[in-house]
């Protein structure tokens, strides 16, 4: 039995120097995933209406048929999932928003990754990650993962264990 080649953009449409091009017109390295929907994915960079667009005017018959995707770095959830748990309830009821994943992804979905983060939420990032790698005694975490470990911690208790007063640092 032979093996088959992985599907590349190019069995998509999409040229490898088109890929290229694509790739520097948007900042970011982009894949392409194979399936019944071909996908384009890349981590943080663009929104993924910026990429649909410059797809499009790339290679508009292609990527009419294509799916795009945009992952999130763990910093950047790490960093979404900070600024859910403090931000004021927008809910009527005065809940705040959860701080999920799919949260934390529809907070960043209009805005290009990474973003600016003040010198407290750094502090923050770096302590909420390094516990739940702890955690998990591993390199990589998912979403979820972060997620679920701010909300066993809090942000208190974060900010406690850095030094960081109530005040300190934007």
């Amino acid at each position: 039995m032979t093996e088959r080649p992985a599907e590349g953009p190019a069995e998509h449409g999409l040229a490898a120097d088109a890929l290229a091009a694509l790739e520097e017109r948007c900042g970011t390295t982009l894949a392409m995933e194979a399936g019944k929907v071909p996908t384009l994915v890349w981590t943080d960079g663009p929104t993924v209406a910026q990429v649909e667009e410059a797809a499009r005017a790339a290679a508009p018959l292609p990527a009419a048929r294509w799916a795009f995707r945009r992952e999130l770095s763990e910093r950047s959830v790490a960093l979404g999932a900070l600024r859910l748990a403090v931000a004021p309830g927008p809910l009527h009821c005065g809940l705040p928003v959860p701080v999920n994943p799919d949260s934390v992804a529809a907070l960043w979905r209009d805005t290009p990754l990474p973003a600016l983060a003040t010198p407290r939420e750094e502090r923050l990032v770096y302590a909420l990650l390094y516990e739940v790698h702890d955690d998990h005694r591993a390199n990589r975490v998912t979403p979820r993962q972060i997620c679920d470990g701010l909300m066993v911690r809090g942000v208190a208790a974060l900010a406690r264990r850095m030094g960081l007063e109530a005040g300190d640092g934007g």
